[in-house]
């Protein structure tokens, strides 16, 4: 179940520090570089808007490819947790470790966990595809903006719509945007996984038990002694079962 000790401890313990490996200097880098992007975006308008107009394109471009890369991963993430069952099963083997030595079935609890281990495993490793793919794109963004901007920077030129030294400060702003771009890219998978990770934090703490809420509801004043016949209880998981 979703709400065993073992799942519980395991979110716990591997989502506060994803979400806390964000909260830190990486967080101010990304800003700086969001800033830097947007400034580098107004002085290319100012200077040269021809230029202005293919950067901002690209770097829209970039953006929605990132976003999609993202929500992938994010949903993959989810995936993963659901079918986390690796550390379940180590938490229930150290609990339980006496009973399964007295029942010696030490190894077939070391199969289970290494076929959990080796999931999470090509889990991680098809993520890794994608982040690489997301690496690839934003480490060479620049060479790319520079190919494009010169050569509109050039036809710009050669038609005397702006000067040349306006034309030069556009694509050196729109440079210096990419720039940005690349240097706050590599924390991509940071976020990702700081993102998804308060999610399941967030849903553990306002996550409603199926049997109801004692804080709503009616509470009668009771006075006296209560009788209760023909009554059965049964836990959410086993409801069949009183």
């Amino acid at each position: 179940p979703a709400h065993a000790p073992g799942k519980l401890i395991t979110r716990l313990a591997s989502d506060a520090p994803n979400i806390k490996a964000v909260v830190d200097a990486r967080m101010l880098q990304v800003i700086y570089a969001l800033s830097a992007i947007v400034a580098c975006i107004v002085i290319a308008f100012i200077y040269c808007w021809q230029v202005a107009i293919l950067g901002t394109s690209l770097i829209l471009l970039l953006a929605f490819v990132m976003i999609g890369l993202a929500y992938k991963i994010s949903v993959m993430n989810i995936e993963q947790i659901k079918n986390d069952e690796a550390g379940r099963i180590a938490i229930e083997i150290i609990e339980n470790v006496k009973t399964i030595q007295l029942l010696t079935r030490c190894d077939m609890f070391f199969d289970h966990y290494e076929t959990a281990s080796k999931q999470q495993k090509r889990s991680e490793l098809k993520k890794g595809m994608i982040e690489a793919i997301n690496y690839s794109i934003t480490q060479s963004f620049m060479y790319f903006m520079m190919c494009f901007t010169y050569a509109v920077g050039i036809r710009v030129i050669y038609q005397g719509d702006k000067s040349s030294d306006d034309t030069f400060k556009g694509i050196i702003a729109m440079m210096l945007g990419a720039v940005a771009v690349m240097n706050s890219a590599q924390y991509f998978p940071e976020f990702v996984k700081a993102k998804t990770a308060a999610g399941m934090l967030f849903n553990i703490i306002y996550r409603k038990p199926r049997t109801g809420d004692l804080m709503e509801g009616d509470r009668p004043e009771i006075r006296g002694n209560i009788l209760f016949e023909n009554v059965k209880f049964s836990y959410p998981q086993r409801p069949l079962q009183p």
